[in-house]
């Protein structure tokens, strides 16, 4: 699975979840994480039609989105909604 990051360094949201996924980034290896500035790499996300709430986590299997977490989560909220998908 490859998860896609969409955060902005002015989204409060994005840096407190920021930390929650770099946990859960070491307890599950295997997936291939990507981080887009929403800011920074605009032509990157514009196929992602991201709307005004962020951060935006989309998850992809064979390049097809198969889930988005869109808001602040927290952890239990976040691995629950991955675990589905496992």
């Amino acid at each position: 699975m490859k998860i896609i990051k969409i955060n902005a360094m002015w989204c409060p949201g994005c840096l407190i979840t920021k930390s929650i996924w770099q946990e859960i980034e070491k307890e599950y290896p295997h997936h291939e994480y990507i981080n887009l500035d929403y800011d920074l790499d605009e032509e990157k996300i514009e196929k992602y039609k991201i709307g005004d709430i962020l951060p935006v986590v989309i998850i992809e299997n064979n390049n097809q989105e198969i889930k988005r977490i869109i808001g602040e989560k927290n952890k239990k909220e976040i691995l629950k909604e991955l675990e589905d998908l496992l």
